[in-house]
């Protein structure tokens, strides 16, 4: 009998052993003693571990994490298929597809206004999979890197006259950075498909989850007395980087180099701060925002695919419960 379950107790271990099979031996191993940890100091709810078993064997296993801003970060199904097959179990596809709809359901059940996957473009199977279940091939995403040591990291700059910042304080600006943030949104090129779909506050709410918050490193710029764009930026130790999480510049002020000299403005403090690295990435249908980035020498390292899948209505039953499994 299949069931679809959380990977706790003596099911665990083997759940991160196949969740972590393609990683080299000694990876995998420090890997799962971190994860192990993280549980021990409750920064890990196994709960978000689905296993599939059968015959008390862990036979697939998915991952999926509720961030605080309601959106859930999904793992695309790992199935072993030489057990599935030595115990006359079904179709691989079958097992991606009771772990996925649990997951699913779940994250309607959290209140989760989205479901996202980012999947290498590769991993044919995998998309094959997210997309029978509800989840959409939204777009191409490319990962910009900007190394900012030695002589090439200098650029020339023209700031825009009368351009001006402000850092974020929650007390004090929390609705102009809201108000801008969501303007930047009409007429972007970046994800679209979000457009109408969350409210400033759920999107502000978003950025302010998605990583590291630093207020000083948030920047509400203004021209001529009118608000005309965001800057938001993170931390991201474990690389010795920074990241531009967000720029975006208002729909009226465009074409005007305003989002250039605000990504001066982010290279020039990330190097005064002795980064090393400044990080960004781009929807690849955003032809100006690639370019943008080219032109001051960022550097594609990555591209990955994004699946999404938007809020529903919960269904009245768990899915393998409805199909009797």
């Amino acid at each position: 009998m299949l069931r679809i379950v959380p990977a706790t107790g003596e099911q665990l271990q083997p759940a991160l052993e196949l969740l972590y099979s393609e990683w080299p031996a000694d990876a995998r191993a420090q890997r799962i003693a971190e994860i192990r940890q993280e549980i021990a100091e409750e920064e890990f709810d196994p709960e978000q571990l689905l296993v599939a078993e059968l015959n008390r064997r862990v036979v697939g296993v998915q991952l999926t994490i509720l961030r605080d801003d309601d959106v859930g970060m999904v793992w695309p199904p790992v199935v072993d298929a030489p057990l599935l097959k030595r115990l006359s179990g079904p179709a691989a596809e079958v097992i991606e597809d009771e772990l996925l709809a649990e997951a699913a359901w779940q994250l309607d059940a959290e209140g989760a206004w989205i479901g996202q996957a980012l999947l290498e473009l590769n991993q044919s199977r995998e998309h094959a999979a997210m997309q029978r279940n509800g989840f959409s091939r939204m777009t191409e995403l490319r990962f910009f890197e900007r190394p900012l040591t030695g002589s090439s990291s200098w650029v020339k700059r023209a700031t825009p006259s009368s351009l001006s910042f402000e850092p974020y304080r929650r007390s004090r600006n929390r609705l102009a950075f809201a108000n801008v943030l969501e303007a930047t949104y009409r007429g972007s090129l970046d994800c679209p498909e979000f457009n109408g779909v969350r409210d400033r506050e759920q999107s502000l709410k978003n950025h302010e989850a998605a990583g590291p918050f630093t207020p000083d490193m948030w920047r509400l710029y203004c021209r001529a007395g009118v608000d005309v764009g965001i800057l938001l930026m993170a931390e991201r130790p474990d690389q010795q980087a920074w990241e531009v999480s967000y720029l975006g510049v208002i729909e009226s002020a465009r074409g005007c180099g305003i989002g250039r000299a605000m990504l001066l403005d982010a290279l020039d403090a990330a190097r005064a701060a002795n980064i090393e690295r400044l990080l960004i990435v781009a929807d690849v249908r955003n032809a100006p925002a690639v370019s943008l980035y080219e032109s001051l020498g960022f550097q594609p390292i990555a591209t990955r695919v994004a699946f999404v899948r938007l809020a529903q209505r919960l269904p009245g039953d768990r899915p393998h419960d409805a199909a009797g499994q």
